[in-house]
């Protein structure tokens, strides 16, 4: 199913990011302060949230999208990596940039994941003692996310890591010839 999500055309992703972050603030804006805004206000705040966050999503996979090569590309590399092995048939010069790319987020939330989810517990925490209980849900959720986080982060920098290793001692793709080169400059 979220490689079905994944690989819709990036208008109906976009809405479907709009719909979901606009009702993820909506609802836990109205969980957390329920009487701070009227309605009305709260769904300008909700419109103008969603907006921007898809705004940034949507550049985000647009970007991804472009340098893996296209949708069908990443969803395939996305596949690969869930499995932990590289199809025999692919191209590693349009492979490797991506999973390199993916190596060094890896990398990186291996360390910055848990310092950010242990500052987000600690805020919430403290909310919870001085706003109310109703924080220590958010908590015990930001607790798990480490937890997740932590190992998800360590499992695929070592899923990418195998992987680049085999792409990275397979020989080039030699250049496609059923697809017309054209000499003209457009």
């Amino acid at each position: 199913m979220m490689a079905r999500f994944r690989s819709l055309p990036l208008p109906a992703l976009l809405v479907v990011l709009f719909v979901v972050t606009g009702a993820l603030w909506f609802g836990i804006g109205v969980v957390v302060m329920p009487g701070d805004q009227p309605v009305v206000v709260r769904l300008i705040g909700t419109v103008f949230y969603a907006g921007m966050m898809t705004a940034v999503f949507g550049f985000m996979i647009t970007r991804a999208r472009r340098l893996a090569g296209g949708v069908t590309d990443l969803a395939e590399m996305r596949a690969a990596l869930k499995a932990g092995s590289v199809p025999p048939d692919v191209d590693p010069g349009t492979w490797i940039p991506t999973f390199e790319k993916w190596e060094r987020q890896y990398r990186l939330n291996r360390w910055f994941g848990p310092v950010t989810f242990i500052g987000f517990t600690a805020l919430t925490a403290w909310l919870a003692v001085s706003e109310g209980p109703v924080w220590w849900f958010f908590a015990v959720f930001f607790v798990a996310a480490m937890i997740w986080s932590t190992v998800d982060s360590w499992r695929g920098f070592a899923k990418v890591a195998a992987m680049l290793a085999e792409l990275r001692t397979r020989p080039p793709h030699p250049p496609r010839m059923d697809v017309p080169v054209s000499s003209e400059k457009e």
